[in-house]
């Protein structure tokens, strides 16, 4: 499996500038063997309704085509991320009722790779594709590497969802021990690491992490990194 360096994780999850962020989250899709990065965010605000952010390095042939012909409308990958936080293989299969659309897509250079959906409570909807011209995706590479797309995706979604949300007062300070727990975390630690670190049960560092989640508003650990960062909390 390939390991992404703790440096560029740092600078995704301090980077203010959004096209800056995705060309980070670029340069970790290219050590998965991976040539393109598309990510979508369908957003909702309360002030000006539903937005759709999109970024992506795909031919600018391609993108004027997905426009034109309204593909959004028939795309099976969109409308799997919006059930789905499972990873979806472009296959055959998936494509089986937009066969043009896999085919056109292929004719620009999307020929293989996978997508991962994630969702969150405010009805803010991400997708996120790593795809490559050449060299077909077995289950045993989506089954490897899955799991970082996964977490890039969730980490982009916080990060430009923030972006449609400023950060608010409401955040609540963590403790030193929250702090420490929140640090290693970010270093990339396992709970069960953290508690032979701090020497503390594993029981306790999930406590902590769960109060940490609740105290910034998030839903897991990865995003509560990412706020944490933008907040200056560590």
């Amino acid at each position: 499996m390939p390991y992404w360096k703790q440096e560029q994780l740092q600078q995704l999850t301090q980077e203010e500038n959004q096209q800056q962020m995705f060309a980070t989250a670029l340069s970790l899709a290219e050590q998965l063997d991976m040539e393109f990065l598309a990510y979508r965010l369908n957003g909702r605000t309360v002030a000006e309704g539903p937005q759709v952010m999109m970024f992506n390095n795909y031919p600018a042939e391609w993108n004027e085509l997905y426009k034109k012909n309204e593909y959004a409308r028939i795309d099976p990958v969109l409308v799997h991320c919006h059930h789905s936080n499972m990873p979806v293989l472009w296959s055959p299969q998936l494509y089986k009722q937009a066969p043009e659309l896999r085919q056109t897509a292929c004719e620009h250079g999307l020929c293989h790779g996978w997508s991962q959906g994630t969702q969150d409570l405010r009805g803010n909807e991400s997708v996120l594709c790593v795809s490559r011209r050449q060299g077909e995706v077995s289950m045993a590479e989506l089954y490897e590497k899955s799991a970082q797309t996964l977490w890039l995706c969730n980490l982009l979604h916080t990060l430009m969802v923030a972006k449609l949300h400023p950060p608010k007062a409401r955040v609540q300070a963590l403790s030193p021990r929250e702090r420490e727990v929140l640090q290693w975390t970010a270093a990339g630690k396992t709970a069960e690491d953290i508690s032979c670190i701090l020497t503390l049960s594993r029981s306790t560092v999930n406590f902590h992490i769960r109060s940490i989640t609740s105290k910034l508003n998030t839903t897991n650990k990865t995003s509560a990194v990412a706020i944490a960062t933008q907040y200056g909390l560590i």
